[in-house]
């Protein structure tokens, strides 16, 4: 009994001392204001968790439809490569364009090659003066032949073209409207038939020939840096595309063949190339398509890895896993499209005559031995499949990839998914791949995203501007289209 009559009294003393907590308990006890707040919070907050279930269900397809709208991952392919439409028309060159490329991280500038040696370089209005037209630069003529290849330095300051008569030419590109040649190098005895700058050093320009070899150039001499023999020597197999990494080096040959070599450096200067592996992308026996076309990506969502766009002749699209740490290549998947010359000319443009190329070549005189090989070689870069990787599909989704046809059309397609479109099925296609031949290409078509039709002329080449903003796309007649993608955000 003491004990309780303490606590009471410690507790007495308590209150005593701090009035407003006396107050506060009897309020509390006896449902005042204190509590009532309380519990008017926790009725709302029960209020609103009910109804959430009821708003969800209640929501229309504007809702959902601005909800996808935020994220463009979730978007098919179909919506998000939509075009506005023609940007611009480019009619100046008056022979077929062989080769397209946009400049390294810019949308304004691009620059392309034509079949007689011409080259152009374009200064693309910006958006704030989308009326004022494109500014054209003709270079002066270099190229004897047709212009087998175009490369931009990483600062676009140069610019590095190739041709068919043995022709490499380093150009100053600083001024869109005076391009100047500060290096030209000329071996007649070969037809250079693609060539790149060096990834770590600019200053190198890496070239494949007709005789099967690699030849790099210092393009501040001007003199050879080293050669490398490809193919078997007097074999006929030429080196028709390459590209590259940091590390590695990758060709293509006419026999269907990718190459990879190892790049040694000491600092940032190419020491030597080293055979790394080789893989053969079109199994069956001869006569094999030549690689027409090689992109390297340096990384793809769907492969987890870097990968190149292998195009061959006979219209093969191939992605192959390129692992730079074991220095091997592997075929990942492999789809068809028609093959330049596969299709029939369109009927509102006019055909694409490889006959009549031939003859202006032969009319110009007897040729020597190399000017023949030259002019093969040029007839040969007229009806090349030349593909191009959508650049920001690979980061997002499955690679598209985008290329020219002789209907007159450009083309956007999913090669990770097939066209059933031809009437064979999915069971039909199984059929048609263990048949093989021209049935199984069938049935590798890739699905089409999109169709862009301008031209009236076969399309022969196409590339994407960095932000895949522009598109341009160039055809047998010597146009170049401009394409201006639809802002989606």
């Amino acid at each position: 009994m003491p004990e309780i009559e303490a606590e009471a009294a410690l507790r007495a003393l308590l209150l005593s001392r701090s009035p407003p907590a006396s107050v506060a308990r009897e309020l509390w006890s006896c449902n005042g204001g204190t509590y009532e707040a309380y519990r008017t919070c926790l009725l709302g907050r029960k209020q609103r968790a009910a109804a959430a279930p009821a708003r969800a269900a209640a929501e229309d397809g504007a809702a959902r439809a601005s909800r996808a709208a935020a994220a463009p991952n979730s978007l098919p392919a179909t919506v998000k490569y939509s075009f506005e439409g023609v940007k611009h028309v480019l009619a100046e060159a008056t022979a077929a364009v062989t080769v397209l490329a946009f400049a390294s991280l810019r949308n304004d500038l691009l620059a392309f090659g034509c079949s007689d040696g011409e080259l152009w370089v374009v200064a693309l209005p910006p958006d704030a003066s989308a009326n004022a037209p494109p500014a054209c630069t003709k270079a002066r003529r270099m190229h004897a032949q047709a212009v087998s290849a175009l490369d931009w330095s990483f600062n676009n300051d140069q610019l590095l073209s190739a041709g068919c008569d043995g022709s490499l030419c380093v150009w100053d590109a600083s001024d869109p409207a005076a391009v100047d040649c500060i290096r030209s190098i000329s071996v007649p005895t070969t037809a250079f038939l693609c060539a790149r700058f060096n990834k770590v050093n600019f200053s190198l320009a890496m070239v494949g020939t007709s005789a099967g070899g690699l030849d790099v150039y210092n393009c501040s001499t001007g003199m050879l840096h080293s050669r490398y023999q490809v193919t078997a020597a007097h074999s006929g197999v030429q080196v028709t595309a390459l590209d590259s990494s940091n590390h590695h080096l990758f060709l293509g040959d006419s026999a269907a063949c990718l190459h990879m070599y190892t790049a040694e450096l000491h600092g940032r200067q190419l020491a030597r190339l080293r055979p790394a592996s080789r893989l053969r992308l079109c199994p069956g026996a001869a006569p094999l398509p030549a690689v027409s076309t090689l992109q390297f990506v340096p990384f793809c969502r769907a492969t987890d890895s870097p990968v190149l766009l292998a195009a061959l002749q006979d219209g093969a699209l191939c992605i192959v896993k390129a692992n730079e740490a074991r220095h091997t290549a592997e075929l990942h998947l492999r789809r068809h499209v028609p093959p330049p010359g596969s299709a029939a000319p369109s009927a509102s443009g006019p055909s694409f005559s490889v006959a009549a190329s031939a003859a202006s070549v032969a009319s110009a005189g007897a040729p020597s031995a190399s000017s023949s090989a030259a002019a093969a070689a040029s007839l040969q870069v007229l009806r090349l499949l030349r593909p191009s990787v959508c650049p920001l599909s690979v980061i997002h989704d499955v690679p598209l990839i985008t290329y020219g046809s002789d209907d007159t059309c450009v083309y956007i397609v999913d090669v990770s998914a097939r066209s059933y479109s031809a009437g064979l099925g999915r069971a039909g296609a199984v059929a048609a791949a263990a048949t093989g031949g021209a049935a199984a290409a069938a049935a590798d078509r890739p699905m089409t995203v999109t169709v862009l039709k301008a031209h009236r002329a076969p399309v022969t080449s196409v590339s994407w501007s960095f932000d895949e903003a522009l598109l341009a796309s160039a055809d047998a007649d010597g146009a170049v289209v401009v394409w201006q993608r639809c802002r989606l955000f």
